[in-house]
């Protein structure tokens, strides 16, 4: 918000200067029309110095004047040079509006975008806190952590009571869980305990691996598993879906946590209900 402030800023400084009215919301048509109206000036102006020469030479072939001829054509040229910086510096203003201009319509895009990444974020984090079920919170995280950062292949590995990471869910062809760089990968990603983008297993950013995503579901200071994700061949994850990953584990942890505490309430409930034997 600050940039868009500072953008608006200077375009109202540069309308002012280009005479242009900064009340008004600044369009690509007001700047044409400005320099047209700048146009149709300096065509006046071109024929009156031409038509002022011409009758000063005239003038001084058949007539004595008041006026020097060569004072009035020296005039003539002064008032045109005079136009011509006029008309050069108008047009560096408008030149600059049409940069900002630019420049504002970029920035509004990115805050809308964000936007729309914060909605889809937040329905996203809903969904997969909406099931209590462990297989249901798998299969939705691995559908909207997709959706979020537009990934092909993705896999979810849970740390097992024997300190592994294994494999809970997976989207993709078989062999997908190796071609996300297989549990070396993911291990790397769970000691370093924050996200990380990573090349493939064949160590190339080509259509066979891509690049691959790590993020790590860490519960306070404990890890409970891993997300790999696998760009598409041509839409390599950039820092903001790293970003985006890395906050959406926060939610998957927090619904992981729930799925287990109901399953142990269910062991419990399970157990209070087997009859007693003598």
């Amino acid at each position: 918000m600050v940039a868009l402030e500072t953008l608006r800023d200077q375009i109202r400084r540069e309308e002012l200067s280009a005479g242009l009215n900064p009340e008004q919301p600044l369009t690509r048509g007001d700047i044409d029309r400005r320099r047209r109206q700048i146009a149709e000036v300096g065509m006046v102006v071109f024929f009156g110095v031409v038509i002022s020469t011409m009758r000063a030479n005239v003038w001084g072939n058949a007539h004595e004047t008041l006026f020097d001829p060569n004072l009035l054509r020296a005039a003539a040229i002064t008032a045109a040079g005079g136009f011509i910086a006029y008309v050069v510096e108008k047009e560096r203003h408008l030149r600059r509006l049409v940069f900002l201009e630019s420049e504002e319509r970029s920035v509004q895009l990115a805050i809308a975008d964000r936007l729309l990444e914060a909605a889809a974020f937040a329905d996203a984090s809903s969904s997969v806190q909406g099931s209590l079920v462990l297989e249901g919170v798998l299969q939705r995280t691995i559908d909207r952590v997709r959706d979020l950062v537009g990934a092909e292949t993705a896999s979810i590995r849970l740390l097992s009571s024997d300190g592994q990471l294994r494999v809970a869910a997976v989207h993709g062809p078989q062999g997908t869980p190796v071609l996300l760089g297989g549990a070396a990968l993911a291990t790397r990603v769970g000691l370093a305990g924050e996200p990380m983008l990573l090349p493939g297993p064949s160590g190339r950013h080509d259509s066979t691996s891509g690049l691959v995503m790590g993020a790590p579901i860490m519960f306070g200071e404990q890890l409970l598993g891993v997300i790999q994700l696998g760009a598409r061949p041509d839409e390599p994850f950039g820092a903001l879906d790293l970003e985006i990953v890395g906050a959406f584990t926060r939610h998957v942890a927090l619904a992981l946590n729930h799925s287990r505490l109901y399953e142990d309430a269910l062991v419990a409930l399970e157990s209070a209900r087997a009859p007693v034997s003598a």
